[in-house]
């Protein structure tokens, strides 16, 4: 019966072309929106790699291209806010936290290896700030002043890239042209930047300070994106934050400063993260209620065109739960011959990697829960029908017919 309703459903190819290709495109449309929300669920339940409750952050922005001034202004801001006992740290960030369309890259080396990184810059301070972990190795300090290579401190995902199982601490890797080198200094495990809804990132961190020389030189030039975070006592309100912003802007009077806290950039970074999700969803929701409308009318349409050859099987003794089953397997292999279609184009996500930070797994789990929803669809659209054409009386469909 199965070969018989294939054969059936093939013969009819011509005429159920469109219906086939709606099918198609649902399928692939739907593969891709569950692939995008199995990877943002699977990222939602991954550890941040850093804490955000009672941090708040100063942005400013200089106008003055006088280093020894910016330098000197710096130091007195950072004077200033040692003296409040409501901080309980601070420290330099570049501006990338919670801010899920940013990006800094750049490339690493290691002998004939290179890959693309997250590039991130911050101060001696930021493992008290964010209560990062150090899984091995140290962050930056005063011995960082006289290092000859860059040091850095990297993610786990990065240091799997390079050294596997071995202990990344000394190691070094280089720029693309081999002249310059960075020394690893520190190991921390996750640090998703972006958020809770983005993924695992092979990242480094590069040193923020005034007292050396490379380090001053990218404060200088990362004026756009320069932040101090700080970390708040429990209970610190709104009247802190303005006494700490009208207090660093008299004394950087020339400055533009802003404060915000990392909870509110948070939200705001969630929002962002599911703008995408949301519009291919949505189109998404679109394609599969025309595609039911669509089905449900095919079925609807050979249900009907099919009385008499349907009253004739119940005159010849063919029990209604046969003629249920014929309607909606003729239904549901109709879907599987759009399923097979745009199942080939969307297995080659995973075979080619076309986006390389969605695991396998993903892709996998979001194929099988594709084929689920489009034959429910499907099982959904031919109910109606199918229950029809169990209750075709054999005579007056024959007398019709006649």
């Amino acid at each position: 019966m199965i070969r018989q309703m294939f054969k059936l459903i093939w013969n009819r190819k011509k005429r159920n072309l469109l219906m086939i290709l709606g099918i198609s495109i649902s399928f692939f449309v739907l593969f891709i929106v569950s692939s995008i929300i199995n990877y943002n669920i699977t990222n939602y339940f991954k550890p941040l790699g850093y804490e955000y409750e009672d941090v708040w952050y100063l942005t400013l922005d200089w106008k003055s291209s006088d280093s020894l001034q910016i330098e000197s202004t710096l130091a007195q801001i950072e004077n200033a806010l040692k003296t409040y006992p409501e901080i309980e740290e601070f420290s330099y960030c570049r501006s990338l936290l919670f801010t899920p369309m940013a990006s800094n890259n750049t490339f690493y080396h290691l002998g004939d290896h290179n890959s693309r990184i997250e590039r991130m810059y911050a101060g001696d301070q930021l493992p008290d700030v964010l209560g990062i972990d150090i899984l091995q190795g140290r962050w930056f300090d005063e011995r960082d002043n006289v290092e000859h290579d860059t040091p850095i401190v990297i993610t786990q995902l990065l240091a799997d890239e390079f050294f596997l199982n071995e202990n990344p601490i000394g190691k070094k890797l280089t720029d693309g042209q081999g002249e310059k080198f960075y020394k690893v200094i520190g190991l921390i495990g996750e640090f998703r930047n972006g958020g809770e809804l983005t993924g695992s990132k092979r990242a480094s961190f590069e040193r923020f300070s005034l007292n050396s020389e490379p380090g001053l030189k990218r404060i200088l030039s990362d004026k756009m994106l320069f932040r101090i975070l700080m970390k708040m006592r429990s209970g610190s309100d709104s009247g802190v934050e303005e006494k700490i912003l009208m207090h660093t802007s008299a004394i950087a009077k020339e400055w533009t400063i802003k404060s915000n806290r990392l909870e509110d950039a948070r939200s705001s970074a969630r929002k962002q993260s599911l703008i995408i999700p949301v519009i291919i969803g949505v189109i998404c929701a679109f394609l599969l209620i025309n595609v039911a409308l669509g089905l449900f009318g095919v079925i609807w349409y050979n249900t009907h065109r099919r009385k008499a050859e349907i009253g004739l099987r119940r005159a010849m003794g063919a029990h209604r739960s046969l003629i249920y089953i014929q309607i909606m397997g003729e239904a549901l292999v109709l879907s599987l011959f759009g399923i097979f279609i745009g199942g080939f184009f969307a297995i080659q996500f995973p075979v080619l990697k076309v986006i390389p930070f969605i695991s396998d797994m993903v892709y996998y789990m979001s194929f099988i829960l594709s084929v689920a929803v489009i034959l429910l669809l499907t099982v959904v659209c031919a109910l109606y029908p199918s229950r029809l054409a169990t209750h075709i009386q054999p005579a007056l469909a024959l007398h019709e017919e006649g």
